[in-house]
């Protein structure tokens, strides 16, 4: 199971951060995003001044509390959602004007895995047809050599390739989320969007779920936004972290910055209400809240 460091992790030391002078793969600039007026009830503002880059073989983590705007941002940067105003530029495609053209082109370049590996796919479509469906639909890959890219991507994913034959209800939690994973990289992406992907799942397995989506990144070299609201995923996976509160970027750093210096009062609360692993540390810092009220 996860857990959020008190120091610099061993991996953190030693992971090289991608460099920050290239292109961005993903780009907000001055964005904002709000859902439309629905009958009775108001346009909403879901997201405001949203300024967050996201470069080539990067892992941003996007935190907040629920309800902070993350999957919004999550949404709009593959053009399931409109953008307001501003600029938003994803693997290389301006959606800032959502044009048909430019959403169609976007469905090649980004993949999203999305919370819920159940509802995400179709339950009544064997897996190995779901995860061929983009290549298909995209022109990639037909007959023989589909069925040998889909055997490619289910042992990528470490999944037998007899599982093609499977369909959603009779694979565990864990085996779905994978299957959502080779969908998404079947068509090789620069940018991949996983929103809260480890939140359905069983602490026991969410470890090697976030160890295999860290192999496929570092082998694929895909730009990642990570979106989650546990630091301890978080912690385990980002070279650098935006905070998000109130459909505001309110703190982005290097991870050790934001997770082990904060300078924003909402994201040293944040960290805060992180249980700790070791149980005395954890009643000493209950102990210390209480004294500090």
């Amino acid at each position: 199971m996860p857990h959020l460091g008190l120091e610099i992790s061993e991996t953190g030391s030693t992971r090289q951060a991608p460099s920050t002078t290239a292109t961005p793969v993903l780009s907000f600039e001055n964005v904002a995003i709000e859902y439309p007026k629905r009958g009775r009830v108001p346009a909403f503002r879901a997201a405001d001044e949203i300024n967050l880059n996201v470069y080539p073989g990067e892992i941003v983590g996007l935190v907040g509390e629920s309800g902070s705007g993350k999957t919004t941002l999550g949404r709009a940067a593959v053009g399931l959602l409109p953008i307001k105003s501003g600029t938003l530029i994803s693997a290389g495609v301006d959606i800032s004007a959502g044009g048909v053209k430019e959403l169609k082109s976007l469905r090649r370049k980004a993949g999203i895995v999305f919370q819920d590996p159940g509802s995400s796919l179709n339950p009544r479509m064997p897996i190995g047809e779901s995860i061929g469906e983009p290549l298909l639909l995209a022109g990639e890959a037909e007959g023989k050599d589909l069925d040998k890219r889909v055997q490619e991507l289910l042992s990528s994913v470490e999944l037998p390739t007899s599982y093609r034959n499977r369909y959603p209800h009779e694979l565990s939690g864990g085996q779905r989320q994978r299957v959502g994973i080779a969908r998404a990289l079947s068509l090789a992406p620069e940018l991949l969007i996983a929103d809260e992907p480890t939140s359905a799942l069983d602490v026991s397995v969410q470890a090697r779920f976030l160890d295999l989506l860290q192999e496929l990144q570092q082998k694929l070299h895909f730009a990642c936004l990570f979106i989650s609201h546990d630091l301890a995923v978080v912690d385990m996976l980002a070279h650098r972290i935006a905070v998000m509160h109130r459909g505001r970027l309110v703190e982005q750093g290097t991870r050790d910055e934001i997770l082990r210096s904060p300078k924003e009062a909402y994201t040293q609360r944040l960290i805060s209400a992180v249980p700790l692993p070791d149980p005395v540390a954890q009643r000493e810092r209950r102990e210390s809240r209480r004294a500090g009220l």
